[in-house]
Parts: C-alpha cells; sequence; structure tokens
C-alpha cells in the first residue's frame, strides 16, 4: 500500500482477458477479448493478482490465479 493516501500502489501493467464482461456481436455470440490493465494487488503468497480495467462505465477489477505479470 501507498503510505501517502492507503491505497494499494499500482504494480504493473499488463494485458488479460476478462470473464466477467464481454461483448455480444449481433447475433448474441460472446465474445471475450484482450483488455489493458493495471494490477492493483499482488496476493501475499502469490496465488492470485487483482487487475483494474477501465471502461466506458468506470473502473471494473477482475482476480486472476497466479503471478504472472
Amino acid at each position: 500500500m501507498s503510505k501517502a493516501n492507503g491505497r494499494p500502489a499500482r504494480l504493473a501493467e499488463v494485458v488479460r482477458t476478462p470473464q466477467t464482461f464481454y461483448e455480444a456481436d449481433a447475433k448474441g455470440k460472446v465474445e471475450h477479448r484482450p483488455m489493458r490493465g493495471r494490477v492493483v494487488y499482488i496476493h501475499p503468497r502469490g496465488l492470485f493478482h487483482t487487475v483494474e480495467f477501465q471502461t466506458r462505465g468506470g473502473a471494473v477489477k477482475e482476480s486472476f490465479q497466479g503471478v504472472e505479470v
């Protein structure tokens, strides 16, 4: 955490494919696309990391297994 404001420091910019939000084409087919986001948390034992994505509706966070950044 950043000592200045008590919020986690942004660690790295990564490209991930979010599973919690997606686009659907005209036929209703779901399409998951890779997106650029910022790592905002890494579990102390490296079990998962959380990435924040910026969308038109605001920031969305999703966790991914492991610590591959």
